[in-house]
């Protein structure tokens, strides 16, 4: 069976986003991608740890706890995305937070926060010769009806984790 692909949804927002904002977007991403694509995928949400203390943060986890329950959330600092290339960009954006596009940047560093993930959890075996993955925005930022938030989706390809070495010394 094809290991499923790993997709990372980048999410910027307004403090007064709702979860109809978040919901606009995931609309967006499910007419974009083939409903396997969406169904099948390994998912996580990253997003700005700042945005934390807004009432939006409680908006957007009830509304993935119900759209994307298994979904891994990465909180990223405002200095992870800074420099970060984007396709799209917005000059306010870019100007308060360094980068193009939040939700485009966030969906790019997530992937590589779960690769440094894979690379080092205790369980895998680091081997040197993995080959560097192939981090692409496969969506770039959609922005919700009532422009509260915005969604872009980044994939890795070409990268799995080393698989675990049991006691037996079996490589599974």
């Amino acid at each position: 069976m094809a290991d499923m692909m790993r997709l990372v949804a980048g999410w910027g927002f307004q403090s007064s986003a709702v979860q109809q904002s978040f919901s606009s977007c995931w609309l967006q991403v499910r007419q974009a991608l083939s409903a396997a694509q969406v169904a099948h995928a390994h998912w996580a949400h990253a997003l700005l740890e700042t945005r934390a203390q807004t009432p939006a943060w409680a908006e957007f986890t009830a509304w993935a706890a119900e759209q994307t329950p298994d979904a891994e959330l990465l909180r990223c600092k405002e200095t992870d995305i800074q420099q970060v290339t984007t396709q799209t960009a917005s000059a306010r954006v870019q100007q308060r937070f360094g980068c193009g596009s939040v939700s485009e940047a966030l969906a790019v560093i997530g992937v590589e926060k779960l690769i440094q993930q894979w690379v080092f959890a205790p369980e895998y075996i680091a081997d040197a010769s993995h080959i560097a993955p192939n981090i692409r925005l496969i969506l770039p930022r959609m922005v919700s009806a009532d422009r509260q938030a915005t969604l872009a989706i980044a994939a890795v390809a070409g990268f799995a984790p080393a698989s675990p070495c049991f006691e037996t010394g079996v490589i599974s």
